[in-house]
């Protein structure tokens, strides 16, 4: 009998990881299913706009010169990544875009949730904190809802973290190429990503002028930063081409200031009701991370840290900067509304514009940081099981 337990305790320990990670993703999976057990897609927003567009297309096998949005019949300003996606799809199995919409927001969605996964784990160098990060995607009623809409966004929220993936790591050549893409998805989805990538950028002089003034003889203390600064520029660079190019193409300008979604100033304000979507427990959890990820960025040089053979999480510098631009701009551009109040009619720019599609980009910043936060509050009670790799 001692054996059978032996051996059943031995496959729990084993695969016990592996079946939670897969329960989370058949979670997510099953919260989707209902986008096709109707007659018809959720038509939220302007989807029936981006489904003519498809159809128009896939008709004409050419990509139409003018908008039916917005009362049709003027320039395509929409950036194109997400309707030609379907429309490829479409084409290469006969399905019908409405339907082909529906299950590529299931498959998009899936692939937010693993994209955070794996960003998570290379962030902290340990599996329960990407574990605790798949699990508040699903805790997250705003990072849901986004992930259930057939629109440009979804495919948004993949490629902002896919592409900081590559950045984390230093790839430039990839992270360029993702952040071509990323420009043409979305206007918001640009700037997420160029003002995350830029404000990373800042934080990587900041540190190297830092190292620079406390020992200027340790040249590779401030030149590894300003590599980094320099290699930030690429995918900021390319992504901000990429978007002119587009607009040239399309509406013969790089004038942003005439297309419809900054002259309406789309978007809604988010109040305290529309924040707490976020999830309640993620924020909870969220500003516990904070927290421990200040004290890790603060704490000195020969601190104790996790006892010789034990399994630990390893966050660098780098890690920590960029989960700090991350949270930092996704927040500003939440409240992009009340931060520019200061101006007589309350415009400037751009802005206000998209409040609440902002807020979910913040959402999966907050899932990362709340996973550290779940693994400080585990490891301040000493739970046995976060000494071992899983």
């Amino acid at each position: 009998m001692s054996k059978q337990s032996d051996e059943v305790i031995r496959v729990v320990k084993k695969y016990w990881y592996m079946v939670a990670l897969a329960l989370i993703v058949l979670i997510a999976l099953w919260y989707r299913l209902g986008i096709i057990d109707s007659y018809i897609i959720p038509t939220y927003g302007n989807t029936m706009y981006h489904v003519g567009i498809e159809r128009e297309t896939i008709l004409t096998q050419y990509y139409p010169t003018t908008e039916l949005s917005y009362g049709g019949g003027f320039p395509n300003f929409y950036v194109p990544a997400y309707r030609l996606l379907i429309v490829s799809m479409c084409v290469a199995t006969g399905i019908d875009p409405m339907i082909m919409s529906g299950l590529m927001t299931i498959v998009l969605g899936i692939m937010v949730l693993l994209v955070l996964y794996v960003l998570a784990y290379r962030l902290s160098n340990n599996l329960y904190v990407a574990l605790f990060a798949a699990f508040f995607f699903i805790m997250s009623p705003d990072i849901t809802i986004y992930t259930m809409r057939p629109l440009p966004e979804i495919l948004g929220l993949f490629l902002v973290p896919f592409t900081l993936l590559f950045v984390i790591r230093e790839d430039w050549w990839l992270a360029s190429i993702c952040a071509a893409i990323t420009a043409l998805t979305h206007q918001m989805t640009l700037l997420t990503l160029v003002a995350v990538i830029g404000t990373y950028m800042l934080f990587q002089l900041i540190r190297a002028a830092w190292q620079y003034y406390k020992d200027r003889k340790d040249r590779e203390a401030f030149m590894k930063p300003l590599r980094t600064v320099l290699g930030c520029l690429a995918p900021i660079f390319v992504a901000c081409l990429t978007y002119a190019a587009w607009l040239v193409y399309s509406t013969g300008s790089v004038n942003i200031m005439s297309i419809a979604q900054v002259t309406n100033h789309e978007g809604n304000q988010v109040d305290v009701a529309l924040f707490l979507r976020v999830g309640v427990f993620v924020l909870i959890f969220t500003v516990i991370g904070l927290f421990f990820l200040g004290d890790k960025l603060f704490s000195r040089p020969g601190e104790p840290k996790d006892p010789k053979g034990e399994y630990g999480l390893s966050t660098s510098v780098d890690s920590l900067l960029l989960i700090g631009a991350w949270a930092l701009i996704t927040l500003l551009l939440t409240f992009n509304d009340k931060i520019f109040y200061i101006f007589p009619d309350h415009k400037f720019l751009i802005f206000p514009n998209f409040m609440d599609r902002y807020l979910t980009f913040f959402a999966q910043i907050c899932v990362i940081i709340a996973a550290y936060g779940v693994y400080a509050v585990l490891r301040a009670v000493d739970l046995d099981i976060l000494r071992e790799k899983p």
